[in-house]
């Protein structure tokens, strides 16, 4: 498997979605393990309801892409829960808090619960509440990028607010990369390689695919950009990732949604929780599906909307070694 040192990194501006791929590929020693699935060929995801007792939504790719919302999301929510099949979106976004993303849901009026949304930021904050004991002892932690809503509290220092923010920090945490720019990136890279501490990716996409058909370049691109400088002057980053495809995120997920179903069908433990029977639904190989199959659920990737849009999904899925159980063209 390629290395993060050899891949040709495309300027932000430039990437497509064989760049996409091997710098997934190339973090791939860090990802999760999943079992290959058998990529059955669908039209429609609606087609496929009664194959599964819920669904987990990506949102972008899935939901929307850039601020249009992709054709038979409404009648997919609908029909689900005319089946009684609970609903769930699990975003990679960090940037925000998952509350500013049901906002968006809810004003383009979709039948989507303030507490059926969980972002890749809930995992990481989640996860750092685990270890309180630790963090406690850590006197700063700067929190970038540049167009995000910082996090809250007396340790955390706000990149573009705090002076000397890459000296001061003891660990990281990158939430996303809106408006991030190759001079921000610079001092990212410097403050990584002449002092290495502990990053924390809340969001790992390298990329979201964009309306106009371009690729945009998120936190798991630019540090991937960090990752590959550091290696080059022999320094190793300890990077912690918490959104898809890692188990943080899934297992919010999980957790929510056998709460749902435990509350819809007042499941007795003769009814165990089976999640192979939750779909997780997503554009992108290495964060839905690869992610999804590492915690046991089903696999469906969608193909007409996000990353794969107007290409031939199969014979990347091959040649990655990662294959959904249903690669659906569409809603």
């Amino acid at each position: 498997m390629v290395q993060i040192k050899q891949v040709n990194i495309p300027a932000a501006d430039a990437i497509g979605l064989s760049d996409v791929v091997e710098i997934y590929q190339a973090l791939r020693p860090s990802m999760p393990v999943g079992r290959m699935g058998q990529a059955k060929p669908a039209s429609r995801l609606i087609d496929l309801l009664d194959e599964f007792d819920g669904l987990v939504l990506d949102g972008y790719g899935v939901i929307n892409v850039g601020d249009g919302q992709i054709d038979g999301i409404a009648a997919l929510l609908d029909a689900a829960a005319s089946r009684d099949k609970p609903v769930l979106v699990l975003t990679n976004g960090g940037s925000f808090s998952a509350e500013h993303t049901w906002e968006k849901y809810r004003d383009w009026q979709l039948p989507i619960a303030r507490d059926d949304v969980i972002s890749s930021r809930d995992a990481f904050v989640l996860e750092t509440g685990k270890r309180q004991t630790e963090v406690m002892n850590v006197t700063k932690i700067g929190c970038f990028g540049r167009n995000i809503e910082a996090l809250n509290g007396d340790n955390i220092l706000a990149y573009g607010r705090d002076d000397d923010f890459w000296q001061q920090a003891d660990e990281f945490v990158f939430l996303g990369a809106l408006d991030w720019q190759e001079d921000d990136q610079a001092a990212f890279e410097v403050a990584m390689i002449t002092y290495p501490r502990r990053l924390h990716i809340a969001n790992p996409d390298v990329t979201a695919p964009q309306a106009d058909g371009s690729f945009s370049s998120e936190p798991g691109y630019w540090t991937a950009r960090m990752m590959q400088a550091a290696a080059n002057q022999g320094v190793e980053v300890d990077v912690r990732w918490y959104g898809k495809p890692f188990s943080p995120a899934f297992n919010l997920a999980l957790v929510r949604m056998q709460t749902r179903l435990g509350n819809l069908y007042s499941r007795t433990l003769d009814q165990p929780f089976d999640a192979s029977r939750i779909a997780m639904v997503g554009d992108s190989l290495h964060t839905d599906i690869l992610g999804g199959a590492a915690v046991g659920m089903a696999t469906v990737l969608i193909t007409d909307h996000g990353l794969f849009r107007g290409q031939d999904a199969l014979p990347i899925c091959i040649s990655c070694g990662l294959l959904p159980d249903w690669i659906v063209k569409t809603l």
